[in-house]
């Protein structure tokens, strides 16, 4: 890590009177105490670059992004920094982190055009058990423990799903969704369909093998779930369009992020 880098971890991350928060793309970003994801920003300088990149470029003007495990904001953020004129619909139910999210989108100069839905997202509505890392670890945070860091306590919260808040807000045009929920992905995308068959957005997924183990959801699910409803999908970084199961198995060798473009 530079020597700008340290510093700004140790200033926004462990000193007295700045500690818990730091400014990013013009909106100043709250985090829990040790918070992995705010690390890894301070490593990375750009949370997931190239992710943003794709979606600051896929969101249109005048549209909606659904950021679904929002997390404490750091892809919502960028995207209304650069598409000042769309609107970000999040959804993030761990408790670990919706104070923090909660104050970052009340005071952001954004706070107009960003609405939280703090609810879990899947293919059904109710109630479900959550499970809780650390507050550090709340990258992690889930619906089941998939392994990928210890869980300390579970938690019950509200289940929605795409389709039922998309008509909420009168069935708008939604030019992209990112799904990053560790493993729960297809109930997600599962829960968008009537969404994704009208406004036909670009979908930005993470799809990791363990996670999805701990689902019991078979890697080749996302390819048959995109043929189904006609869309592409492509690896990312590089937007290499995955034509056949065998290939998404080998790109996930190397990539866990991949889009669906209708």
């Amino acid at each position: 890590m530079t020597l700008r880098k340290a510093a700004k971890q140790w200033l926004y991350g462990r000193c007295p009177g700045f500690a818990g928060s730091f400014p990013y793309f013009g909106t100043r970003i709250y985090f829990p105490k040790g918070s992995r994801s705010f690390e890894a920003a301070c490593e990375q300088g750009v949370f997931e670059a190239d992710n943003v990149r794709m979606l600051q470029g896929l969101v249109r003007p005048d549209t909606w992004f659904f950021d679904v495990g929002t997390n404490i904001g750091l892809m919502s953020v960028p995207v209304l920094q650069h598409v000042p004129q769309a609107r970000v619909l999040s959804f993030e139910p761990s408790p670990n982190v919706l104070v923090s999210l909660q104050r970052t989108i009340r005071e952001s100069p954004h706070a107009g055009h960003w609405t939280l839905v703090p609810t879990a997202v899947g293919r059904t509505i109710g109630r479900v058990p959550f499970s809780l890392a650390s507050r550090e670890n709340s990258c992690f945070d889930g619906i089941l423990n998939t392994g990928r860091a210890p869980i300390v306590r579970q938690a019950e919260v509200e289940l929605t799903t795409v389709d039922i808040e998309w008509k909420r807000l009168g069935s708008p045009e939604v030019s992209a969704i990112k799904c990053d929920v560790e493993g729960g992905e297809l109930d997600v995308l599962q829960g968008a369909r009537e969404c994704l068959y009208a406004a036909r957005p670009f979908v930005l997924t993470e799809w990791n093998a363990q996670n999805l183990k701990a689902y019991d959801v078979p890697v080749c699910a996302l390819f048959s779930f995109a043929q189904e409803l006609d869309f592409h999908v492509f690896a990312l970084p590089h937007i290499i369009e995955v034509r056949a199961e065998r290939d998404l198995k080998l790109h996930m060798l190397q990539t866990e992020s991949f889009l669906l473009a209708p």
